[in-house]
């Protein structure tokens, strides 16, 4: 009785494991700022992320921000979607209690003017306010290097990361929109707060929330767990019966 006794428990180990792994590491984000030009359409986030409890840190953050200008109520044109696929940003914040990280458009970082010539590759909100949001590489007349259309998003996971932003992590939100949908001549549209970074974005726009969720377990692995404890109470009963 012993080895169909360990392989029950080995099945029931395994399952527990992954659903453990699955609970602690994958996440839903939805973040939203409030654009007050576009109404009734704002600047969306929504994405997917991995937490590491042990290091504080954020990986594979990637997902879909709309671009509010886009949208047309009167003729239902849908908002369009910009696929942000490139984690190259994140650090922690032990004073917010927290980590940032930022998901892009491009497979760098490049998004705002940094200087006369445009050569910079500045991204962060606070660069991006300082640069009145033009794009980088601007002028491209002079500097010959075109809009390379980059576009970001921002988020802050607390220390818990299902616990809800206080108001101070929320000011600290932030995205920026260099592609053609989100391009007001050189200027790209952004989203920041007056508490976070010293303006608003381009536009108005501002953080307006944040809500982060656990990803549901894979099925098959609630399905293991549950055959291992099945089989080792079936076997518990037999021993106790013979």
């Amino acid at each position: 009785m012993k080895k169909p006794f360990l392989l029950c428990a080995t099945i029931a180990l395994i399952g527990s494991t992954t659903i453990a792994e699955a609970a602690v590491a994958d996440y839903n984000i939805v973040a939203t700022w409030h654009e007050p030009e576009t109404q009734p359409y704002d600047s969306i986030f929504v994405g997917t992320f991995s937490y590491d409890d042990a290091s504080k840190t954020v990986s594979n953050l990637r997902g879909t921000l709309s671009e509010s200008m886009t949208g047309d109520e009167l003729s239902g044109t849908p908002m369009t979607w910009l696929a942000l696929d490139y984690q190259l940003v994140s650090w922690h914040d032990a004073a917010l209690g927290g980590t940032f990280a930022a998901t892009f458009r491009n497979a760098d970082t490049a998004t705002f003017w940094s200087g006369e010539n445009g050569s910079g590759s500045n991204w962060s909100p606070q660069a991006g306010v300082e640069a009145g949001g033009t794009y980088y590489g601007w002028p491209s007349a002079l500097t010959g290097i075109a809009n390379p259309g980059n576009a970001y998003a921002l988020i802050f996971v607390p220390d818990n990361p299902l616990n809800a932003l206080t108001q101070a992590q929320l000011d600290r939100l932030a995205y920026a929109d260099c592609a053609p949908g989100g391009m007001m001549g050189a200027t790209c549209m952004t989203g920041t707060s007056a508490a976070g970074y010293g303006a608003v974005g381009t536009m108005g726009g501002l953080p307006l929330s944040q809500s982060i969720t656990a990803a549901v377990p894979e099925p098959e692995s609630h399905a293991m767990f549950l055959a291992g404890l099945g089989l080792l109470g079936l076997f518990a009963g037999r021993r106790k019966t013979t």
